[in-house]
């Protein structure tokens, strides 16, 4: 009865919202190509042992490498499918899997979970983030394949969100394992009912992903190249910005030209590259308020200009999917989006392990035990605001050895968090062992993933 309610309930919503989605459909071809996946209409596999591993966007994926790793090293006959949500995810699966399926996950409505279910038959279900779609579940739970949650979160927000529609509940029983990376959400999950022994603590896979950087990593030749720099020229880096951040940080940084005496180069990096001309538009305003004698320059432009380059004082809009760590390698500093306004933060732990300062601002809800912990070791900068954040640029770009302390400290901290792959396996063994998974020993596969091996690398 709850489930035919749910449908009802999912049938209005998509509609209310389907003008958007057609809108997106007609303008973004990414759209279109997964249509058909997400009603479950997925190729046929072949295989007898299949595993599905969903990840709804680009965090998600980038975490599933260490873990796909170690899949592939301790069951090299298991097909590992990926799935995704969102068509940046999409791409960024691809190139880190080049081995393996990448299909979009399917929309919770009706029939289309049972479909992409029957036609991939999965042993085993791991879901990257704790997702509540009740008919992926109940269908899952009818062909008796289980599901387990790995590198498991579940927000403040997220839990009295569940709290207040407690009907949801029960789908968590639907849910073999919850492999969570704190105490913290522990003691959520267990207040939401979940049994103890369905609980596991094992870690952040995030930190067993990153490629740690102890001496920083070279610049990108390609966008050092487009950058033009002269001797001597700094970098700011905006890495993954929301609407509005775009021309507040622009604002920052003309204070902090005029403060140091000299020009310094900024690259603003979308979150959503379809945003890039908004941004664009919204930076180049700020300029000519303040009729300054910058040029503001999109990168696909750049590349299209055999003629053109950067500047001195040109502002670059990065306005290309899956180079934000290319934009990285070349700052001298970085500040991360979704933080200034209340989004709730992006990955600031990309920087960090790329060895370079990093400064967030007072929004880092969706990340607040990696802030609280680079905090309290001193490895990153939270600032309330404009004027605390045009200060802290001042201090990082007047004194370079600050910075180096921090890029230390936050190396340090990265360092300590990983080993949270093989704590996951471990208990995920056990799911797969009870489906009748062959696996081999997985001793030895530390030492590869300290490494930095990761999938499709």
């Amino acid at each position: 009865m709850l489930l035919c309610v749910y449908n009802v309930v999912f049938f209005f919503v998509f509609l209310a919202y389907l003008p958007l989605f057609l809108w997106r459909m007609i303008g973004d071809r990414s759209y279109r190509r997964g249509l058909l996946e997400r009603t479950g209409r997925v190729t046929p596999s072949a295989s007898q042992d299949i595993l599905w591993i969903h990840g709804v966007s680009v965090g998600e994926v980038k975490a599933a490498a260490p873990l796909v790793a170690l899949l592939q090293r301790v069951a090299p006959h298991v097909e590992i499918v990926i799935s995704v949500t969102t068509p940046t995810g999409a791409n960024v699966a691809r190139s880190l899997f080049p081995d393996h399926r990448v299909i979009f996950y399917p929309l919770d409505f009706g029939f289309f979970p049972a479909r992409s279910l029957d036609r991939i038959r999965p042993r085993a279900v791991l879901l990257m983030e704790l997702e509540l779609w009740p008919n992926f579940l109940h269908a899952a739970e009818r062909r008796g394949i289980p599901i387990i949650v790995v590198n498991g979160r579940i927000s403040e927000r997220s839990f009295k969100g569940y709290r207040r529609v407690s009907w949801l509940l029960p789908q968590l029983d639907r849910i073999d394992l919850f492999a969570v990376q704190n105490e913290t959400y522990a003691a959520r999950l267990r207040a939401l009912g979940v049994a103890p022994e369905r609980i596991r603590i094992t870690g952040n896979m995030k930190y067993d992903s990153l490629d740690i950087a102890d001496e920083g990593v070279p610049r990108d030749p390609e966008f050092d190249r487009w950058l033009n720099l002269a001797p001597g020229e700094r970098v700011v880096v905006v890495g993954s910005t929301h609407d509005n951040e775009e021309e507040r940080f622009a604002r920052v940084l003309l204070e902090v030209e005029a403060a140091l005496g000299e020009t310094l180069r900024l690259l603003v990096t979308p979150r959503h590259p379809e945003r890039a001309s908004a941004a664009t538009d919204d930076i180049v305003r700020v300029l000519d308020e303040a009729r300054a004698e910058h040029r503001v320059h999109r990168l696909t432009d750049l590349r299209a200009s055999k003629r053109e380059h950067a500047s001195a004082r040109s502002w670059i809009v990065v306005d290309t999917i899956g180079e934000l760590e290319k934009a990285y390698s070349v700052a001298d500093v970085v500040f991360v989006g979704g933080s200034l306004v209340p989004h709730g933060g992006q990955n600031m732990l990309e920087p960090v392990s790329l060895g370079k300062p990093t400064i967030v601002g007072p929004h880092v809800q969706n990340f607040a035990d990696d802030v609280r912990t680079l905090l309290e070791e001193r490895g990153l900068i939270k600032v309330d605001g404009e004027r605390e954040l045009k200060e802290r640029l001042l201090t990082l770009l007047r004194h370079p050895e600050t910075g180096a302390e921090l890029v230390r400290s936050g190396l340090r901290v990265l360092a300590a968090g990983r080993g949270a792959t093989t704590r996951t396996y471990d208990n995920v063994q056990e799911v797969l062992t009870r489906c009748g998974v062959a696996v081999l020993d997985r001793r030895g596969s530390e030492d590869d993933l300290s490494s930095g091996e990761t999938a499709g690398a």
